[in-house]
C-alpha cells in the first residue's frame, strides 16, 4: 500500500526537482551575451563612427584647403608678374585674393578644432575598446560558472530521476494517479502534513475524525477543504 507519507517523501524529490529544473532553464536563458556586453559594444560603433565623421571632415577640410591653395598661388603670381597693369583689374584681383586667404585662414581655424576632435573621437574608441575588453572577459567568466553549475544542476537532476523512478516503481498506480493528478493544481504541493490539527496545505482546521484517519496512515485522506493528500504530524 502506498502511503501518505510515501506521497510526501516523492514531493520533497519532486520539489527538488522542479528546481533544479528552474536553475537549468534560468542559466540557459542567462548565456546570451549580458546586457553590459551588448552596451559596450554598441558603444563602441558609436564611438567608432563619430572617429570617422571627425576623419572624413577632416580629409574634407584638407581637399578643400589645398583647392583654396591652387587658387590663391596663379592669382598671386599674376598680380606681382607685372601682366595687369590696369589698377581697377589689380585692386579687383586683390580683393579677390584677399577674400580666399580670409577663407583659407578659415579652414586652418577649423582645421585646429578637427585635429581636437579627431583626437577626441580616437581617445573615445580605445576608451571603448578597453571596456569592451573587459565586458567581454567579465561575460566569459560569467558564463563558465553558469555552464559549471548548470552541468551540476544536471547531474543533480539526473539522480533525483533515478530516485523518482525507483520510489514510484512500487507505488499503488491509483495513489500516484491522485498525487500526479493534484500536483499542478496546487503549485506542486499535493500533499501537506496536519499540525495542531489543521492543514499545512489551506492552514484552516480539520474536523476531528479526519485528524484521526489522516495519523491512522491505514489510507489516503484528502483535506475536505483543498483536497490536498494528508499525511499525520
Amino acid at each position: 500500500m502506498t502511503s501518505a507519507a510515501d506521497l510526501f517523501g516523492l514531493q520533497e524529490i519532486d520539489f527538488a526537482r522542479d528546481s533544479r529544473r528552474a536553475l537549468i532553464a534560468d542559466i540557459e536563458s542567462r548565456l546570451d551575451e549580458s546586457e553590459e556586453l551588448v552596451a559596450a559594444r554598441e558603444g563602441l560603433q558609436t564611438a567608432e563612427g563619430a572617429l570617422l565623421e571627425a576623419q572624413r571632415d577632416q580629409r574634407a577640410l584638407e581637399a578643400e584647403s589645398q583647392d583654396l591653395d591652387a587658387k590663391i598661388a596663379p592669382l598671386e603670381k599674376k598680380l606681382y608678374d607685372g601682366s595687369i597693369r590696369n589698377p581697377k583689374e589689380l585692386t579687383d584681383l586683390q580683393k579677390e585674393i584677399e577674400a580666399l586667404k580670409q577663407r583659407r585662414g578659415q579652414l586652418d581655424e577649423r582645421g585646429l578644432e578637427l585635429i581636437d576632435r579627431v583626437e577626441q573621437a580616437a581617445a573615445a574608441v580605445e576608451a571603448s575598446r578597453r571596456r569592451l575588453a573587459e565586458a567581454e572577459r567579465a561575460w566569459r567568466q560569467d558564463v563558465a560558472e553558469l555552464l559549471a553549475t548548470k552541468e551540476r544542476a544536471e547531474k543533480e537532476m539526473a539522480r533525483l530521476e533515478e530516485e523518482r523512478q525507483r520510489r514510484t516503481a512500487g507505488m499503488d498506480r491509483a495513489a500516484l494517479a491522485l498525487y500526479e493528478g493534484l500536483r499542478p493544481k496546487k503549485a506542486g504541493r499535493a500533499v501537506a502534513r496536519v499540525e495542531r490539527g489543521a492543514c499545512q496545505g489551506c492552514r484552516l482546521s480539520l474536523p476531528t475524525h479526519i485528524v484521526q484517519r489522516a495519523k491512522s496512515a491505514s489510507n489516503l485522506v484528502q483535506c475536505p477543504s483543498c483536497e490536498r493528500i494528508l499525511v499525520g504530524g
